[in-house]
C-alpha cells in the first residue's frame, strides 16, 4: 500500500471512530429534548400503584421533587417500609424488622441505586454535568422496536447500559450488575406502557429481572404532575 493509501486508511478509521463517539451524546440529547419545555415545567410527581412480587401484592406510593428528592412507601398487611432521599444527605430506610423501624442509612449499593432513581430527569439529561459519560454500543430490538444501546459510566465508577427507543427516544431498558453473596447478578429493568403525565411520557409498567428471571412487576394506577407536597416529606425523623 502506498503512503497516500495508508494515510487515507488511517484517516477513514479516525473519522469512523469520531462519528461513533458522537452517536451516544446525540442520542442522549434526543432523549433530553423529547418533551421540550414540558420536562422543565414538571417539578414534582406523585405515583400510586402496586408491586407484584412472590405472589404478593404490595401497595406503593412514590413522591418525587426536583432536584433529587424521592420518597417511596410500600405497604402490606404486615409491614410498612419507607425509603427516602432529600438529595443532600445519605438515603435512608425505615423497616419494621430492623431497629424497630428506626431510620437507617441504606447500604452502599442500594443508596447508589436509589439516588439514581431520585434523579428527576434521569441520567441522560445534562449527563456531562452530572459526571456521566455516554458511549454508543450498537442497536438492538426491544419488544419489537429498534433501540440504541448506550454504555454509561458514572462519577462513582458505576457502569450500566441503557436502551433508548429509536422512535420515542424514551429509555426502555436498563442493565447493571450487582454482586450478592459472591455471585454476579445481571439486573434488568424494563420500562413499558408510557403515558403522558404533565405532557411528559412516564412508564406505567416497570419489570425487574435478575439473571433473566422476573423478580417483581410494578404497575402504576395513577400519576399526578406537580402535586402539593407537604413540608418535611423528605426529611429524616
Amino acid at each position: 500500500m502506498s503512503r497516500s493509501g495508508i494515510l487515507a486508511f488511517l484517516m477513514a478509521g479516525m473519522l469512523a471512530v469520531t462519528a461513533s463517539a458522537q452517536i451516544g451524546p446525540e442520542i442522549a440529547q434526543q432523549h433530553a429534548r423529547r418533551a421540550g419545555d414540558r420536562l422543565a415545567a414538571l417539578t414534582g410527581l406523585r405515583a400510586e400503584g402496586r408491586i407484584l412480587i412472590g405472589g404478593e401484592t404490595v401497595s406503593v406510593v412514590a413522591t418525587a421533587q426536583r432536584p433529587g428528592r424521592l420518597r417511596v412507601e410500600t405497604t402490606t398487611p404486615l409491614r410498612h417500609v419507607i425509603q427516602v432521599t432529600d438529595g443532600v444527605n445519605p438515603p435512608w430506610i425505615s423497616h419494621p424488622d430492623t431497629q424497630g423501624g428506626a431510620p437507617q442509612d441504606m447500604n452502599e449499593d442500594d443508596a447508589r441505586d436509589f439516588a439514581v432513581s431520585a434523579d428527576f430527569d434521569g441520567v441522560l439529561v445534562d449527563y456531562a454535568k452530572k459526571g456521566y459519560s455516554v458511549d454508543y454500543a450498537g442497536e438492538e430490538v426491544i419488544d419489537g422496536r429498534r433501540a440504541a444501546k448506550l454504555l454509561v459510566m458514572g462519577p462513582r465508577d458505576e457502569i450500566f447500559f441503557l436502551w433508548v427507543d429509536a422512535g420515542t427516544h424514551e429509555i426502555v431498558k436498563r442493565l447493571l450488575y450487582r454482586t450478592r453473596g459472591g455471585q454476579r447478578i445481571a439486573v434488568e429493568t424494563l420500562y413499558k406502557d408510557f403515558r403522558p403525565v404533565g405532557g411528559v411520557p412516564q412508564p406505567y409498567r416497570i419489570e425487574t429481572l435478575a439473571n433473566g428471571q422476573v423478580v417483581y412487576v410494578m404497575l402504576m394506577d395513577r400519576m399526578e404532575a406537580n402535586p402539593i407536597i407537604a413540608p418535611g416529606t423528605f426529611a429524616r425523623p
